[in-house]
This record gives C-alpha cells, structure tokens and sequence, in this order.
C-alpha cells in the first residue's frame, strides 16, 4: 500500500493538509468500493501519524463502524466528543456529521447490548430531526 501513501521521511510529524486531504479521499474511495479495511488501515495510519483533527477522529470512527466493531467506534466517538463535541452552550445548528455521530452511538451501544444508554442516545438523535433543530414535541 506504500505506492499510494505520499512519500514522507520517518518521524516527520503530522501530515500536511494536503496530504491528509489525499488520503481522507483515498479512504472515501476505498469505502465506497467496498474496501473498508482498507479505508480502515489508512484512517489508522493518519491517527498514528500525529494527526487526531476532528476529521480523522470521525473517519476513524465510520471505519469501525462499517467494520461492525462497535466497541471501537465507542471509544472512537468519545475520542471525537473530547476534541469537537456535540453539545454546546447557546444556540447552534448541529451538521450531518453531528446526526451521523448520533446515530453511529445508538446502533453502537444498542449492538452492544446497552438499550438504555442507546435509548437516550437514540431520543436525543429522534428529536433533533432531519433539520437538525429539535423539533417541539
């Protein structure tokens, strides 16, 4: 896999944005050709390279959760929750990625058996609708 992996010496840091722009493509391709160990492994790569931005965490996250590895998308989406979390003070407008974190925690959680945590992750992903906004009961 070396041949699509931008050439960089050892322990030069973190990638540039460029690229890691590059290889989050790679990854979405490679997901959406069904390659998703693939997708997987480089998603790993650019963790372990020094690069923990909000966009890597997520990647990471969908990796593991295409993979069914629940526990893992967990842990990863707590990971995420630390650097960009969901919840904020004030008003604010939560993004596909906020409702795709939802719901990737809900199946997660109710996959592993946990339907309470999932329950309320689920009623927190339901009541913001599809807009976003939460919706008057």
């Amino acid at each position: 896999m070396s041949d699509i992996v931008p050439h960089r010496p050892p322990h030069a840091g973190s990638p540039r944005r460029r690229e890691r722009d590059f290889l989050l493509l790679n990854i979405f391709v490679f997901a959406q050709h069904g390659y998703v160990g693939r997708a997987r492994t480089l998603a790993d790569a650019l963790y372990l390279m020094g690069d923990s931005s909000a966009e890597v965490l997520f990647t990471r996250a969908v990796t593991r959760f295409l993979t069914q590895d629940w526990a893992d998308t967990l842990r990863t989406l707590e990971e995420l929750d630390r650097a960009d979390p969901i919840e904020r003070f004030g008003t604010y407008r939560p993004t596909p990625q906020h409702r795709m974190r939802r719901y990737m925690k809900a199946r997660s959680l109710f996959a592993l058996d946990l339907r309470d945590s999932a329950g309320d992750t689920l009623e927190a992903y339901l009541r913001h609708g599809v807009s976003g906004v939460e919706e008057p009961e």
